[in-house]
């Protein structure tokens, strides 16, 4: 059978150092573990008085640290610092001899600080000596919540506890203790002698009020137990560390009675702490259902992403023969290019080729045509020599002739018209004459006037 004992530490390290028992496992328990035939090479190897190991959001090797900077964190300054857990098996569960029960109890223990204390930080130690080498677990859990930084309070809470434990043992098929829960009700002499007539009882009257509000789910806090009791005829009092309660009876009667006059539950103590487990359940529970909605939405992303990959990867499959077919015709292209560019090449070297061979072909044709540019002058020049003298032969001629004709005292009378052609043409032919000296001689002029000016500009020279 499995059972718990709770206790608070002012010094979560003492605790800690405790649980741990580091090099104290003391010299008469390895024997006993050697007798029981256990490995004598495995017992040579434990010291501590912690067999096994376990946590939850702990570091093991860094805890004290750990829950230390968490209490700084929020500022967690009062008395108590830590709480403890102590889990017991009895022989008829486990075997404290066998190693491989040594994990099994401490993982118990783990799950038990879990389900006790959610969102805490908790250590496990499990210990093999004791009275009769059972094997229990020391359940270290740290003050402060890691969501809501608030302390776990132990005190009323052994029933929570013991319950949960039973749950655990049960779910693993271990023998199951019957609990005698203490008095949670106080009931008088009088009181119980009344009840048993069947009579009215203001306090049992009293008590049924307050435990409908307790089970009211509106009643939240402490304020809201004081208001929703109000609504019902009664007056809760504020006595600082308790309360009172006030009220017309059934018989409108003026009743008033303290809290722990109608028994544990109805003290000040024990109200708030189960209205603060119920607050960290709910807490608990939204922070939980948050998760649940956390990891929905992280599953909706993560088969959205998967189905953008499948897409992708879809189309890329689609894309592949065109890929292929633009991969091919890039090559085929590249391929075409590079005969272009090749070509090109060729081309331009045939053109380089030509045009050398025309240069080569053009220079002689060149120096010819610039040979006959050089001879045609000459070639008009002597044209015109040649017409010149043909012409002036010519004009010579026709002048002796016409002078001839004139002179001639044997021309026939009977032509006088031919002689007046004739006088009209010397006459022109003389005139042409007259005109052309003229001329001559102006140009003469002109030349004359042109070297003098050009010597002018020169100006003097010196003869030696």
């Amino acid at each position: 059978m499995a059972t718990v004992k709770l206790s608070r530490a002012m010094s979560a390290g003492a605790a800690l150092n405790y649980a741990e028992g580091k090099d104290r496992l003391k010299e008469t328990d390895r024997i006993w573990l050697r007798d029981q035939g256990v490995d004598a090479a495995l017992v040579a190897k434990l010291s501590d008085r912690a067999v096994a190991r376990g946590g939850e959001n702990v570091d093991l090797n860094h805890v004290r640290g750990q829950m230390r900077a968490t209490r700084e964190l929020f500022g967690n300054r009062g008395k108590t610092q830590a709480f403890r857990v102590i889990q017991s098996f009895g022989p008829e569960d486990f075997n404290a001899a066998d190693p491989a029960a040594w994990q099994q109890v401490n993982a118990l223990g783990v799950e038990l600080g879990r389900r006790i204390a959610p969102n805490h930080e908790i250590a496990v130690y499990t210990h093999l000596d004791g009275d009769g080498h059972k094997l229990h677990n020391h359940i270290i859990i740290n003050a402060p919540n890691l969501i809501t930084g608030r302390k776990y309070h132990h005190q009323n809470d052994f029933a929570r506890v013991a319950a949960i434990n039973d749950t655990l043992a049960c779910e693993h098929g271990l023998s199951v203790i019957q609990h005698h829960s203490q008095q949670q009700e106080r009931h008088t002499l009088v009181e119980r002698k009344i009840s048993a007539k069947g009579a009215y009882v203001w306090k049992d009257d009293l008590r049924s009020r307050i435990d409908s509000v307790m089970q009211d789910s509106r009643t939240i806090d402490f304020r809201a137990f004081s208001a929703h009791l109000s609504e019902k005829g009664v007056t809760v009092h504020d006595r600082g560390q308790n309360v009172s309660y006030a009220f017309l009876d059934a018989q409108n009667k003026q009743r008033r009675v303290r809290g722990p006059k109608l028994g544990t539950s109805y003290e000040k103590e024990a109200i708030t702490h189960e209205l603060a487990n119920r607050t960290q359940a709910r807490e608990a529970q939204r922070l939980s259902e948050q998760e649940q909605q956390r990891v929905i939405n992280a599953h909706r992303a993560t088969e959205q992403r998967k189905y953008q990959t499948q897409s992708r990867e879809r189309t890329a499959q689609q894309r592949e023969p065109n890929l292929a077919s633009a991969t091919q015709n890039f090559e085929r292209l590249a391929n075409t290019s590079g005969h272009m560019e090749q070509k090109a090449r060729s081309m331009g070297t045939h053109y380089r080729q030509l045009r050398q061979r025309i240069k080569t072909a053009i220079k002689p044709l060149a120096a010819e045509l610039q040979r006959f540019s050089e001879a045609i002058p000459r070639f008009a020049q002597t044209i015109s020599a040649y017409l010149q003298n043909q012409v002036r032969s010519n004009y010579v001629a026709l002048k002796q002739k016409l002078e001839a004709e004139l002179t001639s005292a044997s021309k026939p009378p009977e032509t006088p018209a031919h002689s007046e052609t004739y006088q009209q043409l010397l006459g022109k032919i003389k005139e042409n004459e007259a005109i052309g000296e003229q001329k001559q001689r102006t140009q003469a002029q002109q030349r004359a006037k042109s070297r003098q000016q050009q010597r002018h500009n020169e100006g003097p020279t010196l003869e030696r």
